[in-house]
């Protein structure tokens, strides 16, 4: 098997096995009878696994996002659109992509890789590790009439053309969390402003000195107790433009029943309800998230006041470069990665490593979901745990968009 690029004219096979990997309900896909590509389809770069006879067998899309993490901007690749025929399943044919994926980061020098799963434990075992949560809050507008005690700003409609501003509130809001990805206007033009189906509404709102400090991006749809106000984003940068935005969606009460305000997991609206009681908040795994080449463990920050060294064997069946022992050592903020004969203190499948890096999980968690196994003497493994801990301490993650 050959993977590549894909070449000019292979559009629309590339729209077919999308098309019948995430929309069979649709029927075959006619590339006569088919729309333009949409919008959110024409970033990225195109991928294929092809055979010796030159016939595509599956297909995939990468993104190339610059991350926070650990106190660095990161290079993340971001894997998407994985997708192949059912005739070519079953056959290594997407294990071979996803390892050519991470080889072409690796030479890219690309560390890190994140992805959005159509199933988590299919890509837990191809070595990502989920390291996002986000919550999904369905309620009654009304439920929202306290923010209108204290109104303040104004409420405008925004378009691509402001993408400026408002990626300014998403990095003010995005500041306290690693992932939340930076991005620019043909991302905010193709990604946020369009959608797969229907267009998304955006709004923002302005303080009253003028200056934009929070924005909202929403879908309204029909459900079975009538119409539903979706929210994909709900960005701010302090209490007030929060309060202003949820006002705007309680203002919906004449035309929609629901609310469903997407966020992440640490976001508690007690206080801005009526009753906290006929709020239904459920918790989703989100995001997925790999660390690509252990060496580069090397550019993150670190705390300053931790000096420890650690000799842990990562276990990585997609990546052989990751496939060994390495000595981690930290002190004053930066960290050396060494590959080392030594028996190790802990061994570590590359999906739980790569939670603890992005900070979604503790030693002690990780253990717990046999991701991590102690293998030196009883005395020997709290130290090497506590300085893991120490080292990667938790942290809170967001993805806001798929991708």
């Amino acid at each position: 098997m050959d993977y590549r690029p894909l070449p000019d004219g292979a559009e629309d096979e590339f729209r077919e096995m999308v098309s019948y990997a995430f929309s069979p309900e649709d029927g075959p896909f006619d590339a006569e009878e088919a729309d333009e590509v949409p919008p959110p389809a024409r970033l990225g770069d195109k991928r294929g696994v092809f055979d010796a006879a030159g016939d595509l067998l599956a297909v995939c899309r990468h993104y190339w996002f610059d991350a926070p993490l650990r106190g660095q901007t990161v290079d993340l690749g971001g894997v998407s659109a994985v997708a192949s025929p059912p005739e070519n399943r079953r056959r290594g044919v997407v294990r071979f992509m996803l390892a050519e994926s991470l080889r072409e980061y690796r030479e890219s020098d690309v560390a890190f890789s994140a992805l959005w799963p159509f199933k988590h434990p299919f890509y837990e075992r191809m070595g990502w590790g989920v390291a996002t949560r986000y919550a999904t809050h369905e309620l009654a507008p009304e439920q929202l009439a306290p923010t209108r005690e204290h109104t303040s700003g104004t409420i405008w409609r925004a378009t691509p053309d402001d993408w400026e501003a408002l990626q300014r509130v998403r990095a003010e809001h995005g500041a306290p969390y690693h992932l939340d990805f930076e991005q620019g206007g043909e991302w905010w033009e193709h990604r946020v402003f369009h959608s797969w189906d229907t267009d998304p509404y955006v709004y923002a709102w302005d303080g009253d000195g003028g200056e934009t400090r929070g924005y909202v991006v929403y879908t309204i749809t029909d459900g079975d107790g009538g119409r539903v106000l979706s929210t994909t984003d709900l960005a701010y940068a302090d209490p007030d433009a929060r309060r202003n935005l949820l006002r705007f969606l309680a203002d919906h009460d004449s035309q929609v029943s629901t609310l469903k305000l997407t966020t992440t997991d640490d976001v508690d609206l007690v206080g801005l309800v009526s009753d906290d009681g006929e709020v239904e908040t459920t918790m989703k795994a989100g995001t997925m998230f790999r660390v690509v080449d252990v060496a580069g463990l090397e550019r993150l920050d670190y705390p300053g006041d931790v000096e420890a060294a650690v000799t842990l064997r990562v276990e990585d069946d997609l990546a052989d470069w990751n496939d060994d022992t390495f000595r981690i050592t930290v002190a004053d903020g930066t960290a050396t990665v060494e590959r080392v004969d030594d028996d190790p203190e802990i061994e570590a499948n590359i999906a739980a490593l790569s939670q603890l890096v992005a900070g979604f999980r503790t030693t002690a968690e990780l253990r717990v979901r046999d991701g991590l196994t102690v293998e030196r003497k009883e005395e020997t493994k709290t130290d090497a745990l506590d300085a893991l801990d120490a080292a990667f301490p938790t942290h809170p993650t967001m993805v806001r968009e798929g991708f």
